[in-house]
């Protein structure tokens, strides 16, 4: 169990205290409580232990920082029983860190008593319920006053929550939007602001090999109703409504890797071999809701390709409270979210924030050259569709490898090919001498070769207009030699353009031997969602032939969420294997499905569902 590093992480107990005496709730006893008076609230923040782990995905810890909590904020609602969606808000209030304390020797318990009161001093209506929310590292996201009232930063579109209605719903679907160079709002600067994280929304059925079944109800925030108590010691007695959080971003890591193409192995004068030189998260979402959403309707998918424990993958299994009292009280993670674009089946390049197919990986925003679990890089959530389930639309991987000068191991070197025939690699060296065997063909250079061979050169000239990476060619080829030593050295060089070109055409420059590889990240991957091309009549072609659709619904049921990132997931790249040498530059997109009949890279994808924190309270 990895321990959390601030107290806020642990546990809390709160007061809770209102400023009218109208402001009462019936918490199920004879009486009502009057909040005036004082109302108590008793919170537990841990972390799942292994016998919590879902069996469908592992948890994993990960780093320090994405643990710290900087402040915390608790939210409340108001409404009816079966509506959390319709439950209006009720107030706000920031919980300091000074308030906690430990309890014994206890490293994952603390206790916090804080007086907090109703923002409009109303007292529930009814049989409405009290349902809480947890906002962790709220990174500039949202303000909130000494009313207790919450408003959202300049810079997250809450429209429908500022104009409409104050509920839930609209809470939750608030947007927020990525700086200009990439950055997801909810871990701007983890190390300072730590991790957005709010609650999870959970099923309160099992899935994986069954259905959830149409009872299954998705819980989002917690029902505190019955929790407020009169005393303090009273609240410390019972036991603790239960809130889970989960953080705002997907993670991405990629492992170091170095290796030889597959396709230039037999040869030891042409074998290269690569190593991992940079990466960059790419085509990533430039807004994402606040809470994640989650659509009921995803319970009943169905997969008869996966294995039977992941069936009906959008549910696990194992519940994150295993130890509740009834089967009703349990919860279950969901594994899937619907992202502000969702039902856009045609990619808009104003909703993602992509590299230039033609930048170098060195000016890329979010290029880093460190590898392994220590060097993440986070964007929001990102899926699709189906329908839409395209290489322009899915959040990737672009992979800078160096290559090496072929048959040696030195790198760093600009290396070359011709007529995008990949499997035969030049330096400019070798380059220049394949072109002067072709020019010696002519009978009239090979003639004024012969008779300059004393202290002969033969060199190359690239096109200064071309001279980046990518598409290049020679601009110029010279000759030079003497008729016999001591004589003057003549040069020859009326080669036209035209004849250069028709030599060597179609050159590509990979600078530095630097090649990209684009690797779109899998959500539910080969697992959950296998693609078989020979085996589901897979043909050529868009969506309707990749993913076939032999019966009405099979398409989702077999592949929604193939491909695509969701929040408190992490996705672990490792290379397995080259095939051949990658793009000059940085791959451009397409409209293409995200299944290819070839490749030339191949990768795991290991999703790892971080460990999410679970927060009780009794009110």
């Amino acid at each position: 169990m990895k321990k959390i590093y601030l107290p806020l992480a642990l546990a809390a107990t709160l007061a809770l205290g209102a400023c009218s005496s109208d402001n009462v709730i019936d918490n199920g006893g004879s009486s009502p409580i009057d909040l005036s008076k004082g109302g108590f609230v008793k919170m537990s923040l841990n972390l799942p232990t292994d016998n919590n782990r879902g069996s469908r995905a592992e948890l994993n810890d990960g780093l320090a920082n994405e643990y710290g909590i900087k402040n915390a904020y608790l939210v409340l609602f108001e409404g009816d029983a079966d509506n959390e969606g319709a439950a209006t808000i009720k107030g706000a209030y920031e919980l300091s860190n000074s308030d906690f304390e430990a309890v014994g020797d206890s490293p994952n318990h603390v206790t916090l008593t804080k007086r907090i009161a109703f923002a409009n001093n109303t007292k529930p209506t009814g049989s409405n319920h009290i349902y809480a929310l947890v906002a962790l590292n709220n990174n500039g996201l949202f303000n909130v006053n000494s009313s207790h009232e919450l408003s959202f930063a300049t810079d997250v579109t809450a429209t429908e929550y500022n104009t409409s209605t104050k509920n839930f719903i609209n809470f939750s679907k608030a947007l927020a939007s990525t700086s200009t160079d990439g950055t997801t709002p909810f871990a701007s600067n983890v190390a300072t602001n730590g991790i957005f994280m709010t609650n999870a929304p959970l099923c309160t059925k099992p899935g994986g090999a069954t259905e959830p079944g149409a009872e299954a109800k998705i819980k989002t925030l917690a029902d505190v109703t019955d929790n407020i108590y009169t005393t303090e010691a009273e609240a410390k007695s019972k036991p603790a409504a239960e809130i889970y959080v989960e953080r705002a971003v997907a993670k991405v890591t990629v492992q170091n890797k170095t290796g030889e193409l597959v396709a230039n192995q037999n040869n030891a004068a042409s074998k290269i071999s690569y190593k991992l030189y940079n990466w960059a998260v790419d085509n990533t979402n430039k807004k994402s809701y606040i809470v994640r959403q989650y659509d009921k309707n995803w319970n009943k998918l169905y997969s008869d390709k996966a294995a039977d424990a992941n069936k009906y993958r959008f549910v696990w299994d194992t519940p994150v409270n295993p130890n509740a009292t009834t089967e009703a009280n349990k919860r279950y993670r969901t594994a899937f979210a619907q992202d502000p674009e969702y039902l856009t089946t045609t990619a808009n390049d104003a909703n993602y924030n992509r590299i230039a197919s033609n930048a170098s990986m060195s000016t890329a925003f979010g290029n880093s050259t460190a590898f392994g679990n220590e060097h993440p890089q986070y964007c929001n959530e990102n899926t699709f569709q189906v329908t839409a389930q395209n290489q322009d639309q899915t959040t990737r991987v672009v992979l800078g490898v160096k290559m090496s000068v072929p048959g040696t191991t030195t790198y760093d070197e600009d290396l070359y090919t011709i007529n995008d025939n990949k499997e035969v690699v030049y330096t400019k060296a070798t380059l220049a001498e394949r072109l002067k065997k072709i020019l010696l063909n002519d009978p009239a250079v090979n003639t004024w070769a012969e008779n300059h061979k004393t202290d002969a050169s033969f060199d190359i000239t690239f096109d200064p207009a071309k001279a980046d990476a990518g598409a290049t060619a020679i601009k110029e080829a010279t000759f030079k030699g003497k008729t016999a030593a001591g004589a003057t050295e003549e040069t020859l060089k009326s080669f036209t353009t035209e004849q250069l070109n028709k030599a060597l055409p179609n050159i590509v420059r990979y600078k530095g031997g630097v090649a990209y590889y684009a690797v779109r990240i899998k959500h539910f991957g080969d697992s959950d969602t296998p693609w078989n091309k020979e085996g589901q009549g897979v043909t050529a072609g868009g969506n309707s032939l990749i993913y076939p659709n032999p019966s009405a619904g099979a398409s989702d049921g077999w592949f929604l969420g193939r491909y695509g990132v969701v929040r408190n997931n992490w996705y672990d790249i490792s290379v397995n294997k080259i095939q051949t040498l990658g793009d000059a530059t940085i791959p451009a997109f397409t409209n293409d499905p995200d299944d290819v009949l070839e490749n030339y890279i191949s990768v795991s994808i290991n999703v790892l569902s971080w460990s999410k924190h679970t927060q009780g309270a009794d009110l």
